[in-house]
């Protein structure tokens, strides 16, 4: 299986580097604290629109790019090396996936234009305390009136509508929700990567459902779009990975103890050497999961129930093996680095933030490592990945 990128992917991947890196606001050149610091960058959510970095999942008809998963993987990966804190995935890509599967004609052309060229910001609204991912949502819609509180929902502050997953007549729908309608409160707060993110609470704001679709197809547009979200975010995560093992053998190349670099103890070159193969078998895993997805595009309503079944277990599968890794590296990184890892001025510190960010999306660890337990098969993974004993 060749899971190397092409060479449009890579200009791609370039691209987006040369645009993000050292740019104003960077959150691993320290200076202002977390309390004023990771502001939306609205001018760097725009370059990157002018760049197609927003339309890459969009289809042709709606000025979009028609990308495939593997192009958003480079695109998503390099962002994961420079830690940009730009909530690409959850802000642009996810709500185009649903918008493309459940909303009507009307409103593709509208929402996904203006999504595609950076116009919107319509984050999905689907998270509650105290309720799993996949289970029921508490949030109802009665007369075209929406109410409920949604939690973890990104740059809401920044949102010019809410893609909101609720309940009306007893069956599941997903509904937009106006940013600036009656009855939507915001909270912004800083989430686990110091990123703002917040809680929205609806009461009684006006609600416009997405298309018409019945309650089997919108759980399987929720289904389909967590798993290529996981993806997307498996591909920063392991850009994330990837500078911090460079960071960290870098700072064991000039960090001295006891008049010797400390590179020259052969515990630590030991330790680096292993994260070095978890990354490896990270960046593997991810691609492979991409690799898979590929065979499946178009959306939900061109999907077999199998195949969804297929593409939402890889993703998962790739996801818990990942959210492991990510454990690993971040707690790594730290320890070599020492004390001056976890201070805020430390670049390293908002990689190992972001890692943890990562293993809390939709539903957090404990939620995907349950369910892929409970599945009734596990996905084949590579070969080169089978029998190995650094796979706990």
């Amino acid at each position: 299986m060749d899971l190397s990128l092409n060479d449009e992917q890579l200009m791609l991947a370039d691209a987006v580097r040369d645009l993000f890196s050292d740019s104003e606001g960077d959150p691993t050149a320290g200076g202002d604290s977390p309390e004023v610091a990771l502001e939306f960058r609205r001018d760097m959510w725009t370059q990157g629109a002018e760049l197609g970095l927003t339309a890459l999942p969009v289809a042709e008809d709606y000025d979009g790019a028609g990308a495939g998963i593997t192009d958003i993987w480079a695109a998503t990966h390099a962002l994961g090396t420079l830690c940009a804190p730009e909530p690409l995935t959850d802000a642009a890509h996810v709500p185009s996936w649903i918008i493309a599967d459940l909303g009507t004609a009307e409103q593709k052309a509208d929402l996904l234009a203006r999504i595609s060229v950076g116009e919107a910001i319509v984050p999905l609204a689907h998270a509650e305390a105290g309720t799993g991912w996949t289970s029921d949502r508490t949030a109802t819609v009665t007369d075209g009136a929406l109410t409920g509180t949604k939690t973890a929902v990104v740059v809401p502050d920044a949102a010019d509508a809410f893609l909101v997953t609720a309940v009306a007549d007893g069956e599941p729908g997903v509904f937009l929700v106006a940013a600036d309608a009656a009855g939507v409160t915001v909270d912004v707060h800083r989430n686990a990567e110091w990123v703002r993110t917040g809680t929205v609470t609806f009461e009684g704001a006006s609600a416009e459902r997405l298309g018409n679709a019945d309650a089997a197809t919108v759980t399987a547009s929720l289904r389909r779009a967590t798993a290529l979200g996981r993806i997307a975010h498996g591909a920063r995560a392991v850009g994330l990975m990837e500078t911090a093992l460079k960071t960290t053998v870098e700072y064991l190349k000039v960090r001295k103890q006891f008049g010797v670099t400390i590179n020259k103890f052969q515990a630590l070159t030991h330790r680096a050497a292993q994260m070095y193969s978890d990354v490896e078998l990270a960046r593997s895993t991810s691609l492979w999961a991409t690799a898979v997805a590929e065979a499946f595009p178009g959306t939900v309503d061109t999907l077999s129930a199998e195949d969804l079944d297929t593409l939402t277990g890889t993703a998962l599968d790739a996801h818990n093996f990942l959210s492991g890794q990510a454990r690993t590296i971040a707690q790594e990184a730290i320890q070599l680095h020492g004390g001056i890892g976890v201070t805020y001025e430390a670049g390293i510190s908002h990689y190992a933030a972001a890692l943890t960010g990562f293993r809390q999306i939709y539903g957090g660890e404990l939620e995907a490592r349950s369910a892929g337990e409970a599945a009734e098969a596990v996905s084949t993974a590579p070969s080169a990945l089978l029998d190995n004993a650094l796979i706990p």
